[in-house]
């Protein structure tokens, strides 16, 4: 027998903890404990482990990925990596051609891409819900000195890269975390 979660996936970020399970008036029953309590949770774990879960689906992050930009002979960067909320790639991409249900992404200029997301997400069980990034984290690998900034419209997101002279810098491997 299979069982299909209710309530919205993890990146809708309005599941509460009700949700997975949990809510104020959950009792063992007839007020008796667990049989085992070496193998049982009892109302109380329950209720504790749908409130972290709650948690856990607000902080975590929607995407992590490793790309690696083409400015040499201008492309596409490619995705070396990504590690989703509804997918995991570890073979690289051509961001151009990005596989369905992984963001595409397009070389706007030295150091600067831009990286489109769906507006709408399924998970495993076919519940799908909108989703917008909030925000990012950038990490750059190399020895030599990186910044950069990112910007958000919609469900694209731009990233530029830049020396400590501020010029762009292009040809870096960077992470780039999306929330």
């Amino acid at each position: 027998m299979t069982t299909t979660p209710t309530g919205l996936p993890a990146w809708s970020r309005a599941a509460d903890h009700t949700m997975y399970g949990g809510h104020l008036q959950k009792t063992n029953y007839q007020s008796q404990g667990v049989v085992n309590p070496r193998t049982d949770l009892g109302a109380e774990a329950i209720c504790r482990l749908a409130a972290d879960a709650e948690a856990t689906t607000r902080t975590c992050p929607f995407a992590v990925m490793t790309y690696l930009n083409a400015d040499g002979s201008p492309a596409a960067p490619t995705v070396e990596s990504i590690y989703m909320m509804t997918g995991v790639r570890t073979s690289s991409y051509l961001a151009s051609a990005a596989p369905t249900g992984f963001p595409s992404a397009a070389r706007v200029s030295t150091g600067k891409v831009t990286f489109t997301f769906s507006a709408s997400y399924a998970d495993a069980y076919g519940v799908s819900a909108p989703w917008t990034p909030s925000g990012c984290s950038l990490g750059f690998q190399g020895t030599t000195f990186c910044d950069g900034v990112w910007s958000i419209t919609g469900s694209t997101i731009t990233v530029a890269c830049f020396d400590a002279a501020g010029a762009a810098l292009g040809d870096r491997r960077v992470t780039l975390v999306v929330y």
